[in-house]
């Protein structure tokens, strides 16, 4: 009985090594991708005039982008960010400030909703200027 249970066990273990791998594979691709979205967060905030670090901090990046555009209460709409099926209204509130802090039109709006991480890096790393009279009044590059 021990016997067929070492064999079942070295079975087991011998069979998901190739599983173990691709696994490790997949895991370091998506941490490669997640930082090179964080560097895209940070590449928009320093564009807007912004500390880099408050582009990579979870609900710092959207409360500072709400504040930056200046039309919404920014506590209010980051706390409806976190508010399940209301948050999809909220996020696409962001995107469409997002966009018209760079003077993009609806196209851009819907990329960044839909593709947040990719859109923050074509944005962070291409030609995209900030529009500063859409940018609230003490507010990055506004703040003198």
């Amino acid at each position: 009985m021990l016997a067929t249970l070492a064999q079942d066990f070295e079975t087991t273990t011998s069979s998901n090594g190739g599983g173990f791998a691709a696994f490790g594979i997949l895991m370091v691709i998506y941490l490669a991708l997640f930082v090179v979205f964080l560097i895209g967060y940070w590449k928009v905030f320093t564009k807007l005039g912004l500390p880099g670090w408050m582009g990579i901090i979870p609900l710092v990046n959207v409360y500072m982008l709400f504040k930056a555009r200046g039309q919404h209460e920014p506590v209010v709409w980051l706390i409806l960010s976190l508010i399940p099926c209301i948050n999809i209204i909220a996020m696409w509130m962001l995107a469409n400030d997002t966009a018209e802090l760079f003077g993009k039109e609806l196209g851009w709006k819907i990329f960044l909703f839909l593709i947040p991480g990719i859109s923050h890096i074509v944005l962070g790393f291409g030609s995209a200027e900030v529009d500063r009279s859409a940018l609230a009044p003490g507010v990055g590059f506004n703040a003198a």
